[in-house]
């Protein structure tokens, strides 16, 4: 009996340490409850769906500029070789050198007619030849060869025009005149509005913009990201 009771009393303060040792381990776990459960779960959600978001405009920015630098160097240039001669000539209003350039075009005889297409009102071929200075034979090619097209706003409304132009002459082919930068959304525009005729191009590098290092120039810059950001929206059909 008094060894029994000794092997008691030797074990059982043992016993009370560990469970005093279970019992502090226990009081240090968090306790977790359904509200909490729940509450991390949406806090992870949001995270999942900002670094989701994240990712994504990354991509988007990344292949816009991609896009865009694309845009700037595959831009038409004026060509050296020998012109089709086409039944007309489109010249888009925007600045002296297409009207230059196209007056040229039709004075070496590389088409039969010509429009200038989005004319401000109460502008007329007396005012035209004063303001582009042309040549006694430019200016005989002028009265006899040109007409003037008021009606146009944009370049919806040239392509427009141009139809009714070129269908009232029985027109099978044209070559458009206008800024290289906006050359690609004007195609694209005509080619749908005259898809039975043949477009070529001619396309006018306006001295004011500058391609070498356009991203370093602002002017340039927002001028290229602007009419990039217009053939997209026509090219989507946005």
């Amino acid at each position: 009996m008094v060894v029994s009771n000794m092997r008691r009393s030797t074990l059982r303060p043992d016993l009370q340490k560990r469970m005093a040792a279970k019992r502090k381990n226990v009081s240090k776990e968090p306790i977790q409850t359904p509200g909490s459960n729940k509450s991390q779960e949406v806090r992870s959600a949001i995270a999942n769906r900002r670094k989701y978001s994240l990712v994504v405009v990354t991509i988007l920015t990344a292949t816009l500029i991609a896009g865009l630098q694309h845009f700037v160097l595959t831009l038409p240039k004026a060509t050296t070789d020998r012109l089709q001669f086409t039944d007309g000539i489109i010249v888009m209003t925007g600045g002296q050198q297409r009207l230059n350039d196209g007056v040229r075009l039709l004075t070496e005889g590389l088409a039969n007619k010509m429009l200038i297409s989005g004319v401000g009102k109460g502008v007329n071929r007396a005012i035209l030849v004063q303001e582009l200075g042309l040549s006694e034979t430019q200016i005989n090619v002028l009265f006899c060869c040109v007409e003037l097209d008021h009606t146009a706003q944009d370049t919806f409304g040239n392509a427009k025009s141009a139809r009714e132009w070129a269908r009232t002459h029985n027109m099978q082919s044209l070559r458009l005149v206008t800024a290289n930068y906006h050359m690609p959304r004007a195609l694209l525009i005509f080619s749908r509005e005259l898809p039975y005729l043949d477009l070529y191009q001619w396309p006018v590098n306006p001295e004011d913009l500058v391609l070498e290092n356009w991203w370093k120039d602002p002017s340039s810059l927002r001028l290229l990201a602007r009419e990039y950001a217009k053939y997209l929206a026509v090219y989507f059909n946005i």
